[in-house]
């Protein structure tokens, strides 16, 4: 049984404050770039420390460089520039736009650093996550492509080459975080074609689809090109559990913590009964719970697992769940609709909270010096 995570870790805790005051004085002129990069090295090693630590056997980086999900590759790619802020779909998170000037090149190690970085960190398997190309092509302001298909054929170009650079680097598995595809599903064909040349790459995928229901692409997913489809069943009502074995990936279900060991006890009865196709219900499907500080987090002792596999690491892990300070961080920085997507192929506490912005007015309320 193997766990991991999807998205961006928070980027700060009650015990961990040293980046935001890092960022802040950053903006005071007072730390210089290499300062604040030594300071996001040591973010990223207490991320990575955090879901080692727990038991997630399967880990990425945090994303804790992530200004947003766009981020990265607007800032890297040349005929890309970052411009305003603006609301990412209906949550109440912001990224900045994407405003693309020329033809977008790359050179194929936007991630490459970060990556080698936390694959010397990990303990265990390590992987990586690129933005979706269909999901950039929608999000973005385009000033040079003359469709939204050239544009997306060109973004997925550039992502290809990112995807190689980090095969090349030692990454077994990219996530493809791509909402746009079950919000614009009338994009289907132009988003096919795009998976296709990432594909092409050789690196294996895991399309991650959040946010909106998958349900009228549910049979048309199996088509594509990737090893594992990611799909949400906490943000909005769906059927999708009705029609899995539709899908022939490894499917991952993104669901609140609270609810995933009902979705899995559903899944295993509705699979042993109807789907004699699957021989192992349990490699086909794979629950996915969304992530909080672990320091933060408030859970029934139930839901951590203490057998021979998490030993003392489960105990400890209980006894923080259990401790009176351990409170609601949601309460704090307002709840969000951020991609419940971690991969869970057991029932463990494995979650991973998305698009955490410390600076402009993307912040947590805690994080406001």
């Amino acid at each position: 049984m193997k766990t991991t995570v999807i998205g961006a870790y928070p980027k700060i805790s009650d015990e961990h404050q040293d980046l935001r005051r890092a960022l802040h004085r950053h903006d005071r002129g007072e730390l210089d770039s290499g300062g604040l990069s030594g300071v996001l090295d040591e973010s990223t090693r207490w991320a990575i420390g955090e879901l080692d630590w727990v038991g997630v056997d399967v880990v990425n980086d945090g994303q804790v460089r992530w200004d947003d999900m766009l981020a990265p590759f607007a800032r890297a790619w040349e005929g890309c520039d970052r411009g305003p802020l603006e609301r990412f779909y209906d949550n109440n998170t912001y990224f900045r736009q994407p405003v693309i000037t020329g033809p977008i090149t790359t050179d194929g190690r936007t991630l490459v650093r970060d990556f080698e970085f936390a694959r010397g960190v990990a303990r265990g398997q390590l992987k990586a996550a690129v933005c979706g190309p269909l999901t950039f092509a929608t999000l973005a302001e385009d000033r040079h492509y003359h469709s939204l298909e050239d544009r997306t054929l060109a973004v997925a170009d550039a992502i290809a080459a990112e995807i190689r650079g980090l095969g090349a680097a030692g990454a077994t598995l990219v996530d493809v975080e791509e909402p746009a595809l079950v919000a614009h599903p009338e994009h289907f064909a132009i988003a096919r074609a795009a998976i296709e040349r990432l594909a092409a790459t050789g690196v294996p995928l895991a399309l991650q689809t959040y946010f909106f229901p998958a349900d009228p692409l549910l049979d048309a997913l199996a088509a594509f090109p990737v090893a594992q489809i990611g799909i949400d069943v906490r943000s909005r009502e769906t059927h999708v559990l009705d029609k899995l074995n539709a899908l022939r990936q490894t499917v991952v279900l993104g669901h609140e913590l609270e609810g995933a060991f009902g979705v899995a006890r559903d899944l295993r009865r509705r699979f042993e009964s109807s789907v004699p196709s699957v021989d192992d219900p349990e490699e086909h499907v794979l629950v996915a719970e969304r992530v909080e500080p672990f320091e933060r987090r408030r859970a029934p002792a139930a839901h951590v697992d203490r057998d021979r596999r998490h030993g003392e690491r489960g105990q400890r892990l209980e006894d923080r769940i259990r401790r009176k300070e351990v409170g609601d961080q949601s309460e704090r920085v307002g709840r969000t609709r951020e991609p419940a997507v971690g991969l869970a192929r057991e029932l463990d506490v494995t979650r991973g909270c998305h698009h955490c912005r410390i600076l402009d007015v993307n912040h947590p309320r805690a994080c406001v010096a």
